[in-house]
């Protein structure tokens, strides 16, 4: 054997797999990490020079009970689950802002205005696209890049890779932050939602009072006007909120990481 040929344990690229496992799932669903403008290959190229650093800080686990192809797929999947749960955690919020975004665009009449969204490829609302940028730029204020991969690293502290196993403690903790979903998408398109609610049934009395008024037609362009006005002035209620939420998901993160074992 040459000197300089250098041999790899085999539970060293088990253990080596399974890291990457666990950080792929998180870079797939993670706000950022996961935005579809990254070309693929980069963010593989990303994901494994971060596992190359990670692997040797993260204790080997049952990586050496692993002998066979077989015995490889259950553990690659439930590392890759537990990264997609932390990814999630993160992007449920994110997700339910855009929701709320594109229900206040609706009811402002921009339903038709339809752009096509840089991070999902899917088509939203111009008021939609606009929360998220609000809801990326707080992301990034309130560090939750770091939030997330301290979340991965206590992962690996707490169920070393190769001896996962979820309960339904971690299932309904995420369909806890699932329904969360839904809370920050109505609280977020409230006040448009109410103000809105108000300005029609302005414009029924208005067009009750003045039948010769066109209130039909300059409703449109009414209802855009109040829109944008309540959009703005809710702005720091906006930005508040989303920045609790996110920060909130680091608690959530470490009740749902607690229960691996």
């Amino acid at each position: 054997m040459n000197g300089a040929d250098v041999v790899v344990p085999p539970e060293r690229v088990i253990h080596w797999m399974l890291v990457v496992a666990r950080l792929g799932g998180m870079m797939i669903a993670a706000p950022i990490f996961g935005h579809q403008g990254v070309p693929m290959r980069v963010r593989v190229a990303v994901t494994v020079a971060i596992a190359f650093g990670l692997a040797g800080l993260v204790p080997i686990g049952a990586a050496a009970t692993i002998v066979d192809v077989p015995g490889l797929v259950g553990p690659i999947a439930l590392e890759l689950g537990v990264g997609l749960m932390v990814g999630l955690a993160m992007e449920l919020v994110l997700s339910g802002a855009i929701m709320g975004g594109e229900l206040a665009g609706i009811q402002m009449g921009l339903g038709i205005a339809q752009v096509v969204d840089p991070r999902t490829q899917l088509q939203v609302t111009p008021v939609a696209l606009w929360v998220q940028f609000v809801a990326l730029q707080v992301f990034l204020a309130v560090d939750g890049h770091h939030l997330l991969v301290q979340a991965l690293l206590r992962s690996f502290e707490l169920a070393p890779p190769g001896t996962l196993g979820l309960s339904g403690r971690e299932v309904g903790g995420l369909l806890q932050a699932v329904g969360g979903l839904f809370e920050v998408a109505v609280r977020i398109a409230a006040p448009v939602l109410g103000g809105l609610l108000i300005t029609d049934a302005a414009l029924g009395l208005l067009a009750r009072a003045v039948p010769q008024l066109n209130v039909f037609f300059m409703g449109f362009a009414v209802k855009i006007v109040a829109g944008f006005f309540l959009l703005s002035a809710g702005l720091p209620y906006t930005v508040r909120f989303i920045g609790e939420r996110l920060t909130g998901v680091d608690r959530l993160l470490g009740g749902l990481l607690g229960g691996l074992h």
